[in-house]
Order: C-alpha cells, then structure tokens, then sequence
C-alpha cells in the first residue's frame, strides 16, 4: 500500500529530474550563475559582508551553495545539481498536491506537465534558487492544505516557518504567500488562521525585506519596459520558453513556432478545465489556489514594475509554475470524459511544445560565440606563456572566476581590489597606465562588444602593437603585444 501510494510521486520526480540534470552540463556558465561561484567560494564571514551591500535576497542560497562546493566544487555539473534536484522534488510535490485537491489523474497530469515546462527545466540547469523557489511553493501548498485539514497548532507554525523560508530564499516569494491568504478568503478555509500565520510570518521576515529593498542598485539592469511589453514578455518566457542564455540570444523561429504551439494547446487546456469544472464544487479549492496562485504575483510584479521600478523578470516567478502546471493538469483530465482521441493529441502537443524549446535551453542549438566558456578557451588555446589581461570593467572578468584553469597564466592588471577583499561579487578596478603595460608581453584586452567605443589609449602610449581583434555582441577582445 506504501509502496503504491508513491510510486507515481516519486517516478515522476525522477523523471523530472532526468530532464532537468541531463545535458545541464553543455551551456557555458553565464552571469547570475557566476556570480554564485563567485559567492559560494568565501568564507562565510567574506560571505556575510558581500551580503551588507549586495545580492542579501540570495543569502540564504548563497550559503547553501557554500557548503555544496566545498565537497562536490565548481564544475557546471556540481553547480547545477542541486537546482536539478529541487525541480524533481517539486513534480513529485505537485503530484500530492494534485492527488490532494483533485485525483490521482490530475496529480499525475500536474506533475508531468511541470517536468517539461521549459521554465522549470531552465530552472533546473541553472545555478540559482529558482528551482527552490518552486519547491518551497510545493511544500507550502502542501502544509496549508494539511493546516486546513488538521488545524493543529503544529501545521500551522510549519506553514509559517516555511513561509519565512521562502521569503529568505527569494524575497518575491512574499507574493506566494499574499496568494495563499487571498485563497483563504475567498474560500472561507480557515481564513482566520491563515492570515494570522502569514503575519506573523510577514512580521519575522520584515526585517530582511527591508534590508534587501535598499540593495536597489542589483535590479537595475532591468530595462524599463511598459505594461504592453512586459505582457508580450510573460506571455512567451514565463512559461513556455524560460530565459535566453545569455539574455537577448532569441532562438530560431522554428523554435519559437513550438514554444507558440504549447502555450496556445496550454491555455486552452487551463481555460477548458476551468470551464468544465465551473460547476463542481469538488475542485473549487484546486482552482482558486492555482489562479490565485499564478495571476496574483504576476500583476504584483507587473504592476510594481509599471508603477515604480522595474522588477518583473520571468524567473523571478518560477514559484508560480507548479500552480500553473496544476490548471493545465486539470484541463487534461477534464479531456478523458470527451471524446478519447482529444486527449492523446493535446498531449502530444504538450511534450513535443515542451521539448524542442530545451534545444535552446540547453544550447545544443543556437549556441552564441561569446559565452563566457568559448571565450575562456579562446583565450586558453592562445596563452602559451605567462601573460595579462586588461578588463575594462570588473564583471568582464567573469570569466576568470567561472574558468580559472583557462586563467592560470593570466595576471590581471586591472584588478586593484580582489572581490572578497572588496566585498563585493567582482572586485575593483584601477586604470591601468602605459608603464604598468611596457615589457607585459602579451596583454589579451577585453572590453564592452557591440561596437561601443573602448578606451585603448594606455596601450597606444605603451607602444603595444595590436595582434588581434575580436568583436562580439557582448564583449570585445583584442591581443597585443607589449614590448
């Protein structure tokens, strides 16, 4: 009986996990996912200070992956692993949740579904706490339908510790929570006792989310876009592709007729469930907390953004997939009660939508020329000797930090404070002057791609004669050599 009640839960969550953890070691590491190497390799002090001015909302994962590297290291595959891991635990989630609120089909379907939505197996091959996020939206989804069953002081005291979890994974998850409690309500379930918790939850965290809104200078990267385009972007990215790596690398419009064909068979699905149940109270909590659940922090992020910051990124909402996956779930269950050939093409529709967008994902196509891995080897396959670099701005050198072996005889002339000595994600820089260059030998310059104007008159005045130039979109690399 054990044995049987589990078997769906936990094949699912393995399959989930395949799809995420396979291939995740073919695409180059890319910023945000150095930017955790460059955290995860401190000390938990030079940790904690990086924390005071930047990146406090990663904290938490921060130091979980502190303790993850130091046994398992750097390398894409150990990076990776863990978000891997946390998407499987989050399919076999859903499917409790599913079998909970509705049927063992819909947690079946539900469950599914989430391991191939390309947000979730982005998610899974990147080393940030999206993934996470989606698992500890499972797990209080969970808790509070077991709170609302029980109501034991128990449950709910660990519905709010996971809740103050969340927020400290990832501080927008504040928004999954705002979700629950507006379900409560609308649901008349124990709406006392749900808001109660969720304050008290909201009183421990408030601290730390105060903290974190005054490192605004880490989302400012984030274009200013108006209400219309964000929409266009939720459309298409917050489910059915996931995210480009690195950001602006668009795929093929091959591809992009698959991600249209599944969110359109996707929707359609949400809509005809949320039509066929319309009547039947049996399904009513598996709906209001699935729509509250997505719609909710959507028009939360979309509105701050439109009012006053720009804040809305797709991965930033990955929490809200399982929910999602949880309508779509239902809409294909919903189909077996029609006519029986229906069922077999949405789901096609639905795994082959699902599996041609990870083409993109994990770069086995459409792979750009200036990841940070191509350009590291680049420069590795032409360093024979000691040499420099000149980095024209701190993050240039992201590189060096995801590959130091391709970096081993290297010496970086810009660098005048380490990242750990500064405290911050990169390090510092000071302007590298012609003497610092006379007799460097060859020097490899990487400055700001795209055609924007670098500032090489250091090398001019040294007497370097430029050995070779490289334009790419996102970065510039030019060798020369210093007598």
């Amino acid at each position: 009986m054990w044995a049987g009640r589990w078997t769906a839960p936990a094949g699912i969550g393995l399959l989930a996990f395949a799809v995420a953890f396979i291939g995740s070691w073919i695409p180059s590491f890319w910023d945000d996912e150095i930017a955790t190497i460059s955290a995860a390799g401190r000390s938990p002090a030079e940790l904690l200070e990086l924390l005071r001015s930047v990146d406090a909302v990663h904290g938490l994962y921060y130091f979980f992956m502190h303790a993850w590297t130091s046994v398992f290291g750097f390398s894409e595959v150990a990076m990776r692993t863990p978000s891997a891991l946390a998407v499987g635990l989050a399919c076999a989630g859903t499917v409790l949740i599913g079998r909970k609120l509705g049927s063992e089909s819909i947690g079946i379907a539900s469950g599914l579904v989430l391991a191939l939505l390309p947000r979730m197996v982005w998610a899974g091959t990147e080393a940030r706490q999206s993934a996470f996020t989606a698992l500890l939206a499972v797990l209080l989804t969970l808790l509070l339908v077991r709170a609302w069953q029980s109501n034991r002081p128990i449950d709910w005291v660990l519905y709010g510790i996971c809740a103050v979890v969340g927020v400290c994974m990832f501080m927008f998850f504040v928004l999954a929570i705002v979700s629950h409690a507006v379900a409560a309500l609308i649901l008349r379930r124990r709406p006392l006792a749900v808001l109660i918790t969720c304050a008290a939850a909201g009183a421990a965290v408030l601290p730390f989310l105060l903290f974190a809104m005054t490192q605004k200078a880490q989302v400012e990267w984030i274009q200013n876009r108006s209400l219309v385009e964000n929409l266009a972007i939720a459309a298409v990215k917050q489910f059915f592709y996931g995210d480009d790596r690195p950001t602006g690398n668009l795929p093929p419009q091959w591809i992009l007729g698959f991600v249209l064909i599944l969110g359109v068979s996707q929707v359609a699905l949400v809509a005809w469930g949320l039509w066929s149940v319309r009547r039947a109270s049996t399904y009513r909590p598996l709906v209001v907390l699935g729509l509250a659940g997505v719609a909710l922090p959507m028009a939360g992020l979309l509105l701050v953004s439109v009012v006053a910051q720009p804040v809305y990124v797709a991965r930033y909402l990955t929490f809200t997939a399982p929910l999602f996956a949880l309508l779509v779930g239902l809409g294909l269950d919903r189909l077996r009660t029609g006519r029986k050939w229906i069922l077999p093409l949405a789901a096609t529709l639905v795994v082959l939508g699902s599996l041609v967008p990870q083409l993109t994902i994990k770069s086995v196509v459409n792979e750009p020329a200036d990841t940070e891995r191509r350009i590291a080897a680049l420069i590795a396959y032409e360093t024979t000797k000691p040499s420099a670099a000149v980095y024209a701005y701190p993050e240039l050198a992201d590189m060096a930090i995801a590959y130091p072996e391709d970096f081993r005889l290297i010496t970086n002339l810009s660098l005048a404070e380490s990242p750990a000595d500064s405290g911050t994600l990169w390090g510092r820089n000071a302007p590298v002057t012609a003497e610092r260059l006379r007799g460097r030998g060859d020097v490899w310059f990487v400055g700001a791609g795209g055609g924007a104007p670098n500032d090489l008159s250091a090398f001019e005045s040294a007497g370097c004669q430029q050995t070779r130039n490289l334009s790419f979109r996102r970065m510039a690399l030019i060798s020369y050599t210093c007598p």
